[in-house]
């Protein structure tokens, strides 16, 4: 400050303001000029765009198996969903698949505990015709009959069922016993909404007007595995019965369904004609317990072709066959 006083007195008053100002302005730039520490600041990345999930392609549903069927039916009963169909509803000759209204007639009439003797018009010739065998004399119960109609298809199995639960029936006194009985089938078929079944023989035999159609022969595969016994019946492979009377015996009979006991098949009937061709209505469980039915009719092979829709049905829906 001695400075400034001897500045002062030397060049006046002025002039020592002047620097006086001077002085102070260099202190505050001085103190200002000092490096100021700024709060850092973090640098966040942008976020990344997700990337999104691809869809997946849907595999196509397998295309329906070449089939030599000239009438397929498939369906899925648990839901009464149709999966493939070929002229379901055409009627055409039955053969021995008629035998299952057959069945379901005569259990209406006739209990299972029935003995039936065997009359002359109930046999066939096992040579040209299927049969389980019978003998004119035989005894055998009504439940061995049906056995006998549902495993080997026999026609005199047909027969003697037709015509013992025939006489049962009221009817014109003229009419024969197994006329009643058609009569009563024939019942059956508009109970059950059949509308393309026309029935002239209790065996499904080759005659000029007798006819059902795949779409009938459903309403009758669920009619008789609606039935426990009937059900119980068609799914067995091989069975003994025993027949009375003057040739008393044990008969073994077989199952014509060579797919029972394979890719989960329950039954339940086979039927061949020269004017049906190869005939089969199957049915088949698989392991989520879904139960599926086919028909196919007027085949040049049935097995092949029944194998051929198991397979596609489980292609198509996922639903393997209970091994």
């Amino acid at each position: 400050m001695r400075g400034f006083f001897a500045f002062v007195r030397r060049f006046g008053v002025p002039f020592g303001l002047l620097a006086l100002s001077v002085a102070i302005a260099g202190a505050t730039l001085a103190r200002y000029a000092a490096p100021v520490s700024l709060p850092s600041t973090t640098t966040v990345a942008p976020s990344p765009e997700p990337t999104p999930t691809p869809t997946p392609t849907p595999s196509p549903t397998p295309e329906p198996p070449s089939l030599s069927a000239r009438s397929v039916l498939v369906v899925d009963l648990t839901t009464d969903r149709i999966l493939l169909e070929r002229a379901s509803r055409t009627p055409l000759p039955p053969a021995s698949t008629l035998k299952l209204l057959t069945a379901l007639t005569a259990v209406e009439i006739l209990s299972f505990e029935e003995i039936v003797t065997v009359q002359p018009e109930d046999t066939v010739d096992p040579a040209r015709e299927s049969a389980m065998g019978l003998d004119v004399g035989d005894t055998i119960t009504v439940h061995d009959l049906l056995l006998g109609l549902l495993l080997p298809s026999g026609n005199d199995a047909a027969r003697a069922l037709a015509r013992s639960a025939g006489e049962r029936l009221a009817g014109p006194p003229d009419r024969p016993p197994r006329e009643r009985f058609l009569v009563a089938m024939q019942e059956k078929a508009r109970e059950l909404g059949l509308s393309e079944t026309v029935v002239l023989t209790p065996d499904g035999d080759d005659v000029p007007g007798q006819t059902t159609s795949a779409r009938d022969l459903l309403q009758l595969a669920r009619a008789t595995l609606d039935h426990p016994e009937l059900a119980a019946l068609v799914a067995l492979r091989t069975a003994q019965v025993r027949v009375g009377g003057p040739k008393a015996r044990v008969l073994e009979l077989r199952n014509t369904n060579e797919l029972l006991g394979q890719h989960g098949v329950i039954g339940i009937k086979t039927g061949t004609t020269p004017e049906a061709g190869q005939c089969l209505v199957a049915a088949w469980r698989t392991s989520d317990g879904r139960t599926f039915v086919a028909i196919v009719l007027g085949s040049q092979d049935r097995y092949g072709d029944m194998r051929a829709i198991i397979d596609w049905v489980a292609r198509t829906t996922g639903s393997a066959p209970v091994p």
